[in-house]
């Protein structure tokens, strides 16, 4: 049987806040389209629901850049630690086939700041499975960006794209 290759994603960043508050911005609904959606549902308990509604966000010359999420993604949380992990998976459409369904966020206490490690494990090799690396890569360092943002400062970009400055 041939073995097949995949790939994880892994960003890390540390942000000047308690893990309660990082856990909070990932897993309310109110705080999440603070900082990041347009519109969220969330049911904050394991098997409970998620949905997502992204805002369009375009570039400097006006154009929808590539690898931005639009639209929204529904799924369920399946591993809620409070204050140390928050995972989800994703229903994902056919269009998306070549991403993986399985997104973790861990949190670990730093002093004064918590060390944030996202997770998105398994994409295939191959050109599909680059693309669709390339794309999350793209949309998750945007999203710990915006988060480190918020938590540090208040402030929120919800309609442009910023760039990560990882650990």
């Amino acid at each position: 049987m041939p073995s097949v290759r995949t790939r994880d994603l892994r960003l890390t960043v540390n942000i000047r806040a308690k893990p309660e508050q990082v856990y909070k911005a990932l897993t309310s609904a109110r705080e999440l389209c603070r900082w990041w959606l347009q519109g969220a549902e969330t049911d904050a308990r394991n098997m409970g629901r998620v949905r997502l509604v992204w805002p369009k966000i375009k570039d400097k010359a006006g154009a929808f850049p590539p690898h931005v999420a639009v639209g929204e993604s529904e799924g369920v949380f399946v591993d809620l630690e409070p204050n140390r992990k928050v995972a989800w998976i994703w229903k994902l459409p056919r269009r998306r086939s070549a991403v993986p369904p399985l997104s973790s966020i861990f949190m670990n206490p730093r002093g004064r700041k918590t060390e944030v490690t996202l997770l998105h494990a398994g994409f295939a090799a191959g050109a599909a499975g680059d693309k669709a690396y390339e794309g999350c890569s793209a949309g998750w360092a945007d999203c710990l960006a915006k988060l480190k943002l918020y938590l540090e400062t208040g402030k929120t970009c919800k309609n442009e794209r910023l760039a990560l400055e990882a650990k």
